[in-house]
């Protein structure tokens, strides 16, 4: 979950990802830029900023043309007279660029060749050297040749960047300070005092790491051909392997014949194309393959889903396989895009602003904020962007509507609590048509900057991306009278606004400096249509209603997250849903609690990576408590396990343990009882 909270250019995505990655007090007075040295290694290029005092910065990367961007908050350059140069034939970076803006900040500009990931860290004095930031950039597809030999002095170091910079222990800081052996992460070399020749261990290891460093056959053999051919496309793409198996399998459950082991069995391959048509004119295409064997691979009469709807099993429509595609237009003052995409608003697990693109909701529960990015349908649009300094004002007009995508019947997140069949009669969902002038959607985000606080503002006239059954008559049906019902999407008001605010609490006791992130968000909804089964029941008995109840919902977090010492991030979110003037008989309905009046996730969340792995094993855990009110009270718990071991650049591995626990039957975590699952995750991104 939070995957928003992580910076990585890695990602091929369709936009760029903006977070802070270092944490010092707001209030500080000005620090002073001392010098920069650069250096390239390979396919590594390192800038270091030596301060004299630590600083607040954030980075971030614009494309087309490709840029990775830092602002250093309350920083004097004067003694810089110019940035170093570190452009090569081929390099990654071109040129370096800088400006003071506003009340003394300054901007740093690096102009790439291609697309990069980022690492960064901030490190304290150390012997000789004084505060220094440390900007590492990698690119998997540059020439070994490129070379110089040294990186300004400083080894190469994965820093840990999911959490704000803190003071590092004495572990930590040799790992990521000593200045006397620049060693590439995944280096081939000897364990001291083995012939570099002799067999041992260590020998092996470091022949396993440096081959998995260089391991990225698309990368080689594909990318890199197509992108030599035609200098002006760019070629991304990732391919992922999902598993999650039941730890038991238990048969009937509710309605559910959970006769199946594994959940899913899904291989994800993505691949991204961008061309760069003229300066500021790009086009972008994403297209995704999915085939989840859990459907094929296991003798089940549970699971059933495929054969309604195959692309339960298989992406197998050009809805589907089209992720993305749409063309860019950039300039200083304004961007444009104009194409199926998608949207992120929202950073907060449980999608409070991130309402603009629909999601399929496949594995139900188990969806976490760190799927959103490929569950996201992207549906056609026009994304329109104008920046007035401190403040972007954003303008969407979405004239192809596109619904959330629920478990299916005879799927294995398909609820236990809803029969797979019914004796009334259901006619088909009516859905906004883009043919339709007024069906159409329209979306305002207003977002500012005010140093460490980052505030916003939207207004979304949009549908339901869920429909609600209305009663349009009753009929018998050998010989029963039963309910003629149609689906149809509600229009919505949605008014919401967001902040996050960046600051250093000094002197805190057993821990010192902890550099602290709050976030909120919060979304209020007009006239949200709820199934009213009492009004069901009268249209039953003859009396002439829709079946239907209106309300207004309003749902909120508020998150803190801490950088403790030990690299260890906490993470505590107070989720909230209210549903507005409530009464039992209502069905569920957007942003209101869930089957009550109101819900509550105090969500907890830990991290922390391993030191002796040089980062590159980490752990988290996460623990999703659930309240009902006013009546219900506890609604159960769902816990997450989870060991992330990053072999290179290319190759990422999780392992995953997802329990639930207690509620009763028909709360949201207690019906999923008996879904306690062991999963993994392999991705290869090129």
């Amino acid at each position: 979950m939070f995957k928003q909270r992580t910076f990585s250019k890695r990602r091929a995505v369709g936009f760029a990802l903006l977070a802070p990655l270092t944490i010092t007090p707001a209030m500080a007075p000005a620090a002073t830029l001392e010098n920069i040295r650069a250096g390239v290694e390979q396919s590594r290029t390192r800038l270091v900023f030596d301060m004299d005092e630590s600083v607040y910065y954030t980075i971030f990367a614009l494309s087309n043309p490709e840029r990775i961007v830092i602002d250093f908050r309350d920083v004097d350059a004067g003694r810089v007279s110019a940035m170093p140069l570190v452009a090569k034939s081929g390099a990654l970076v071109e040129g370096v660029r800088y400006a003071t803006r506003g009340d003394g900040d300054l901007r740093v500009v690096l102009d790439l060749a291609r697309q990069a990931s980022t690492d960064t860290i901030q490190l304290d004095p150390d012997g000789n050297s004084g505060h220094r930031v440390v900007v590492d950039l990698f690119d998997a597809g540059s020439d070994p040749e490129i070379s110089s030999g040294a990186l300004a002095d400083q080894p190469v170091q994965q820093p840990q960047t999911t959490s704000p910079i803190r003071d590092s222990d004495p572990s930590e800081r040799q790992l990521a300070q000593a200045d006397d052996a620049p060693a590439v992460l995944s280096s081939v070399v000897p364990a001291a005092g083995d012939g570099g020749g002799s067999f041992s261990f260590s020998n092996v290891k470091a022949k396993i790491d440096g081959t998995m460093a260089t391991f990225d056959p698309i990368g080689k053999h594909v990318r890199q051909p197509i992108e030599r051919a035609v200098p002006n496309l760019q070629f991304r793409g990732f391919i992922r392997q999902f598993s999650d198996f039941l730890v038991d399998r238990h048969g009937t459950v509710g309605f559910q014949q959970q006769d199946y082991r594994f959940l899913q069995l899904q291989n994800l391959a993505e691949l991204e194309t961008s061309y760069h048509v003229a300066t500021g004119l790009d086009v972008k295409g994403i297209a995704h393959m999915m085939y989840d064997g859990a459907y094929d691979w296991q003798d089940s009469t549970g699971l059933f889903a495929d054969k309604n709807d195959r692309t339960a099993e298989i992406y197998n429509t050009g809805e589907r396989v089209l992720r993305e595609l749409y063309v860019s237009y950039r300039r200083p003052a304004f961007d444009l895009k104009l194409g199926k995409q998608q949207v992120a608003w929202g950073k907060m697990d449980g999608q409070f602003i991130d309402i603009v693109n629909g999601m399929d909701r496949r594995e139900s529960v188990q969806l976490e904020a760190e799927d959103y990015e490929f569950r996201r349908l992207p549906t056609w649009m026009a994304n329109s962007t104008f920046h007035f300094g401190e403040s972007t004002v954003q303008l969407l007009y979405i004239f192809d509507f596109e619904e959330d995508r629920q478990a299916l019947p005879g799927s294995p997140w398909f609820s236990p609590n809803i029969p797979t069949t019914t004796n009334n009669v259901l006619l088909r969902t009516k859905r906004p048509s883009a043919e339709n002038f007024s069906d159409h959607e329209y979306g305002i985000r207003v977002d500012r900057a005010a140093g460490a606080l980052t505030y916003g503002f939207i207004y979304m006239y949009a549908w339901d991306k869920n429909p609600v059954d209305q009663v349009l008559g009753t009929q018998l049906v050998n010989g029963e009278r039963v309910l003629t019902l149609q689906g149809e999407h509600e229009r919505l008001h949605h008014v919401g606004a967001t902040a996050d605010y960046a600051t250093t609490f000094q002197n805190v006791p057993w821990v010192g400096s902890l550099p602290t992130v709050f976030r909120v968000e919060a979304l209020y909804t007009n006239g949200v249509r709820f199934a009213d089964f009492e009004k069901q029941a009268q249209a039953l008995a003859g009396s002439t209603t829709d079946g239907t109840s209106k309300r207004d919902t309003f749902r909120a977090a508020f998150a803190t997250e801490f950088g403790l010492p030990g690299r260890t991030t906490a993470i505590l979110q107070a989720s909230w849903y209210q549903t507005i003037n409530h009464k039992e008989e209502l069905g569920p309905g957007f942003g209101g609690g869930f089957g009550n009046e109101w819900s509550f996730i105090p969500v907890v969340f830990l991290s922390r990576p391993f030191a002796f792995s040089r980062d590159r094993l980490s752990m988290e855990a996460t623990l999703f408590p659930l309240l009902n009110g006013s009546d219900t009270g506890w609604g159960g718990i769902k816990s997450k396990l989870r060991l992330s071991y990053k072999v290179s650049q290319f190759v990422k591995a999780n392992v995953l343990y997802t329990s639930y626990d207690t509620g009763d039957s028909n709360d949201l975590y207690g019906q999923y009882n008996k879904w306690d699952n062991f999963g993994w995750e392999l991705s290869y991104e090129f």
